[in-house]
């Protein structure tokens, strides 16, 4: 899909939780407002999402997942997970044990490492 992790993780924040604005773009993914227009831009550029008003509040705006997204996953993320899957289903459930302890801990530490940077205002 030719797409960084950031743009990967603003695709996964939308498809979660449905059509965004740009500033809870910004507060799920620790990013400022130019950011976020510039990954917006990004994003829709490459035609996986499109901005649009509300009717009740023409300020407000929505950023919102294309079908181009859907497909894109479908024929390149989807078949990636079922790969992880077969791999981690080769795994005996002590090395699943220890690949889970591993990225918990990876993770608990990017995650301290975010809380940190925004404590500081970084």
């Amino acid at each position: 899909m030719k797409l960084g992790l950031t743009e990967i993780a603003c695709l996964e924040q939308i498809q979660v939780r449905g059509p965004l604005t740009p500033k809870e773009i910004g507060q799920h993914l620790n990013l400022r407002s130019g950011s976020v227009t510039a990954l917006i831009d990004r994003l829709e550029f490459k035609g996986f999402v499109e901005r649009t008003r509300r009717r009740d509040d023409r300020r407000s705006l929505r950023v919102g997942l294309t079908e181009n997204a859907f497909v894109a996953a479908e024929n390149d993320m989807i078949p990636l997970a079922r790969t992880l899957s077969q791999i981690a289903g080769s795994k005996s459930t002590r090395e699943r044990e220890v690949i889970e302890t591993f990225l918990s801990q990876v993770n608990d530490q990017l995650q301290a490492r975010c809380v940190g940077k925004k404590r500081s205002g970084k």
